[in-house]
C-alpha cells in the first residue's frame, strides 16, 4: 500500500446527503450554480499549480437544518457551515477562515456505487471510528484503491490509511489520536511525490515488479502495479 496516496494538497469535502453516483462529483442534484462554482475553484486552483480534490461526505442520510464543507490545506483543517447549498456561492476559500478544527476527522469510503466491497467493509469501519470519536468521522465518496478498503483519509494530518477493518479500527484510531503514523495501514501523505511518502516513515524507496493484481475484492479484473518494496 506504501506510496498510493493520490496527490492532493487541497482537500474540499462538501456534506451531500443525497445517493451517491459513480461520479458524484459529475452527477448529482445540487443547483447549477453551486456545480459551477466547484468546477471553477477545481480549475483555478490547477491553474495556480494546486493539487485539489472535491469529495461527498455524509454522516447520516437524516434531514438536516445546515450542512458542512471542510477545506484542508498545510496542514490545516476548517470547517464551514451554511443553511443552503447556494451559501456556497459567497464562500472564497482563501478569505473565508470558517472554524479551525484542531482534532482529527476521519472520512471513510463507503461509496458502494463506485465499489461494493468500500460500502460493505467501510461502513463498518466508519461506524467504529465515528463511536470511538464522538462524532469525528464522516462517510466519504471514492478515495482511489478499491483494492485497500476500506480507506480512510485522516485530516488535517493529510495521511490516507488502507484495510483499516472494523476488526483493527480501535488499535488504529489510538495510534492516530496519539499523533503517531499507523504504519501497518499507511498508503501515505497526499501532500507527497509517491517516494516522499514512503520515505516519511523511514524506508528508503525502490520499484518491485511488475506484478498482477485484483482491481478489488469485488472485481475479478487483473491490473499491474509497481509496488515499492523495502531493501
Amino acid at each position: 500500500m506504501r506510496g498510493t496516496a493520490p496527490r492532493v494538497n487541497i482537500w474540499m469535502l462538501l456534506e451531500y446527503t443525497d445517493i451517491w453516483a459513480h461520479d458524484p462529483i459529475k452527477s448529482n442534484s445540487l443547483p447549477t450554480d453551486v456545480q459551477l462554482w466547484i468546477h471553477r475553484t477545481v480549475d483555478f486552483l490547477k491553474q495556480g499549480g494546486r493539487y485539489p480534490r472535491v469529495q461527498m461526505i455524509r454522516g447520516s442520510r437524516s434531514e438536516r437544518s445546515e450542512y458542512s464543507i471542510y477545506i484542508a490545506e498545510s496542514g490545516e483543517l476548517r470547517h464551514h457551515k451554511f443553511r443552503s447549498y447556494d451559501e456556497i456561492l459567497d464562500l472564497d476559500i482563501y478569505n473565508a477562515p470558517g472554524e479551525l478544527v484542531d482534532s482529527n476527522m476521519y472520512f471513510v469510503c463507503t461509496h458502494g456505487t463506485r465499489d461494493r466491497c468500500c460500502a460493505k467493509l467501510g461502513h463498518r469501519t466508519w461506524t467504529v471510528l465515528n463511536e470511538l470519536s464522538n462524532g469525528r468521522a464522516w462517510q466519504c465518496s471514492h478515495l482511489g484503491g478499491h483494492r485497500f478498503a476500506p480507506n480512510v483519509l485522516v485530516l488535517p494530518q493529510a495521511r490516507l490509511y488502507g484495510r483499516v477493518h472494523a476488526e483493527s479500527a480501535t488499535s488504529f484510531f489510538r495510534v492516530v489520536e496519539d499523533y503517531g503514523i499507523a504504519t501497518a495501514y499507511l498508503r501515505g501523505r497526499s501532500e507527497f511525490e509517491p517516494e516522499e511518502q514512503v520515505r516519511e516513515i523511514g524506508i528508503e524507496p525502490e520499484r518491485d515488479g511488475p506484478i498482477q493484481i485484483r482491481e478489488s475484492c469485488s472485481k475479478n479484473e487483473l491490473k499491474t502495479v509497481f509496488p515499492f518494496t523495502e531493501t
